[in-house]
């Protein structure tokens, strides 16, 4: 995983983040999911050998079980680069959390004395559920995610008779652009994270939105400001925390000026030596 992926599954492993980007993101803005309904569901599956052949569990980027009156999983997994096989991916981690659910409940039936061979053998009782499992993708690299969004559009099926078309079962996946999210859904520091993202290749409109909401970005927590730091290139941001807290991306802006003139002051020094 690379430093983006990491920041991420940081920040939304914390509970009052993961309800904001769940309400904000997947609800638009409703306040479906609270924070004491959340618990970390961390979970590593089925061994995989890398080229030295070595062996390493597969982990979930973020998974937490949220309570209610129906429990349910809810996974991320974070693309920092463009994975077309993501559909694929998550279908896998989806099962792979049901496997693991059938081998902890196949434990407990064969702990009792009279069971039928078919419960022995492969786990479950008539009457025994599994804990429902949904993931949604989220890419936060450059451009936009382009690929595909269910199974159906991985299949080579120009062609295909309709006979054997209709035996095809799609599977479904949503897959968010970090880029294309809506700041106002947010009530964490999501929201300054999610607003400075989309305009970060824009120095003016990052300006403007910082006069606009300079009240949240001096209330703006410090995982917050690294998060953002990293996400945007600029891992010292965290060095414009004010005293009294929160951040100051006047003398950010203003540091990269600086910058830019030096860097030119510096180029032109060199063109200069190179032109005696």
């Amino acid at each position: 995983m690379g430093e983006v992926n990491n920041v991420l599954c940081d920040y939304l492993g914390m509970p009052i983040h993961y309800a904001d980007f769940w309400n904000g993101t997947v609800f638009r803005g409703k306040r479906r999911i609270k924070i004491w309904q959340l618990e970390r569901h961390d979970r590593e599956y089925y061994k995989l050998k890398n080229k030295k052949g070595k062996t390493g569990n597969v982990r979930r980027d973020v998974q937490m079980h949220c309570k209610g009156k129906k429990d349910v999983l809810l996974g991320v997994e974070i693309m920092e680069v463009l994975d077309y096989t993501m559909p694929v991916r998550i279908m896998d981690y989806n099962v792979q959390e049901l496997q693991r659910q059938i081998k902890d409940i196949k434990q407990k039936n064969r702990m009792e004395k009279k069971i039928s061979p078919g419960v022995y053998l492969y786990g479950l009782k008539k009457t025994d559920k599994l804990l429902p499992v949904h993931t949604v993708g989220l890419y936060c690299g450059e451009g936009i995610y382009d690929g595909p969004n269910c199974i159906m559009d991985m299949l080579d099926i120009d062609g295909l008779g309709l006979e054997y078309r209709k035996l095809l079962k799609d599977y479904h996946v949503k897959i968010y652009n970090l880029r294309d999210l809506q700041e106002e859904n947010y009530e964490t520091g999501l929201r300054e994270i999610v607003a400075i993202v989309k305009r970060s290749r824009d120095r003016e409109a990052m300006k403007a939105y910082y006069r606009e909401n300079m009240e949240r970005f001096r209330q703006l927590d410090e995982i917050s400001i690294d998060t953002l730091g990293v996400l945007i290139g600029k891992k010292d941001l965290k060095l414009f925390s004010q005293e009294e807290g929160g951040l100051d991306m006047c003398k950010a802006f203003e540091d990269e000026r600086e910058e830019g003139r030096e860097e030119g002051r510096e180029e032109g020094r060199e063109e200069g030596r190179e032109e005696g």
